[in-house]
């Protein structure tokens, strides 16, 4: 097989399976989703494209993409919490809670805000407590109480301009 000369010198690279799949087809994006959606399920983070004819370099590559599936989450702002560092004086993340699929979430969302949406925020606080908020991450987690959170969340948008407002 292809990969048997260079996958059998490296310890922390596994092949799990391959197949060739032409993604500027529909069924080749189909079956993208069902190969991803069965990396998933056996517990790994998602899969890798790769160049049929690149080498493996131990570094990032054009050659080698990592495709991870991302959820997305509406959730209702309960604080805000002041930044640190450059964020002095601004947004530093958004405290969210919320119902998803029967799961109580709270997390706290620090990323995916520019720097003037940040200290617009901060400088309207109160407004923005009670706003829906979409979140994007990897996974819902669970804490080790027992609740739950969510892996690498980032900021993706306000749902609507009125708090508690579900569009």
């Amino acid at each position: 097989m292809w990969h048997d000369t260079w996958s059998d010198q490296l310890p922390n690279v596994t092949v799990v399976g391959q197949e060739l799949v032409d993604l500027d087809t529909d069924a080749g994006q189909k079956r993208y989703l069902e190969i991803n959606a069965q990396a998933i399920a056996g517990g790994y983070e998602g899969i890798m494209l790769k160049d049929t004819n690149a080498i493996y370099e131990c570094k990032r590559s054009v050659a080698w993409l990592k495709l991870k599936p991302f959820i997305e989450v509406s959730l209702e702002v309960t604080n805000l919490e002041e930044g640190t560092g450059k964020n002095v004086g601004r947004l530093g993340a958004l405290v969210c809670s919320g119902q998803d699929d029967g799961k109580d979430i709270t997390v706290n969302v620090g990323s995916g805000f520019s720097d003037d949406l940040r200290d617009s925020v901060w400088g309207d606080r109160d407004s923005v407590i009670g706003q829906i908020v979409e979140v994007r991450a990897d996974a819902v987690t669970q804490n080790q109480d027992g609740s739950y959170s969510l892996r690498f969340p980032r900021f993706k948008g306000f749902r609507g301009f009125v708090a508690g407002e579900k569009l």
